[in-house]
């Protein structure tokens, strides 16, 4: 027996002594396994709501063992496990999380993509890659996916894959804000900061709001020595997190 399913089994049977379980529950699971994964799903989500996430977890790994004849519930279930992971900054379990999704149903983009982004947390970059790659297999419009094989290419230092990947994002989906600030950025860390202008400009008009896009920007105008036009977007990004504007006023104070 896996160890993996002996921690499932071991939940289920902790699960039923729990105030979120009824103490019938485990009979109710055999009897009517998919009637009860419907319940404890609504108990995870509520869980998860009201910020008890082991708890939440605990449902959804539990639904894992007594759904065991339905692979895609189950497997759902899972992920479902695994992005609560992510959320509370445990990657290595999300990661085991997302592995015993796929074992469950191979054809899901969404568990390998989150996969990729577990992997990536705990800088595996290149299992990362495998797992985004996978990902744009099963589902090419995957734009998620698409991106964060572009960041972990620029994580790995291979830029010049990085800015084909948002390129051709781009080239697909025109108004991906994100893809024109991120191709920017990579070119900027190319030495091709003038090159880059344009791209900030695009991701500035498509999503002026966002102020990473506006210190990004910022930040290209100093690498080109011009201070003038990085105050410029320091003054708006005053007006969108004054934080963050004092971080880069102060970036722009040591390149005068």
């Amino acid at each position: 027996m896996t160890r993996l399913r002996q921690a499932l089994i071991g939940s289920l049977l902790a699960f039923c002594f729990t105030s979120i379980a009824a103490p019938q529950a485990l009979p109710q699971a055999l009897n009517d396994p998919l009637k009860e994964a419907q319940r404890l799903t609504r108990v995870a989500q509520v869980a998860e709501q009201q910020g008890r996430y082991t708890d939440a977890i605990k449902a959804y790994e539990t639904i894992a063992v007594i759904a065991k004849g339905s692979p895609k519930i189950a497997a759902a279930a899972l992920l479902s496990a695994g992005n609560i992971y992510m959320g509370t900054g445990k990657f290595t379990e999300a990661v085991n999380s997302f592995r015993a999704s796929l074992s469950l149903d191979a054809n899901s983009a969404a568990a390998q993509n989150n996969l990729g982004e577990a992997l990536g947390e705990l800088k595996q970059y290149q299992a990362a890659l495998k797992a985004f790659q996978q990902a744009i297999a099963l589902n090419n419009s995957f734009v998620k996916a698409r991106y964060n094989m572009g960041v972990t290419y620029d994580k790995l230092g291979q830029l010049k894959y990085a800015e084909f990947v948002y390129r051709i994002l781009i080239r697909d989906h025109p108004d991906f804000a994100l893809a024109y600030d991120s191709l920017a950025v990579t070119l900027s860390k190319s030495g091709r900061s003038r090159e880059a202008i344009p791209f900030h400009q695009k991701a500035t008009t498509l999503s002026p709001k966002d102020p990473s896009f506006h210190y990004n920007f910022a930040i290209s105008y100093l690498m080109l020595g011009d201070v003038k036009n990085a105050q410029e977007q320091q003054q708006q990004l005053q007006a969108i997190d004054p934080n963050m504007a004092q971080h880069l006023a102060t970036a722009i104070a040591r390149r005068r």
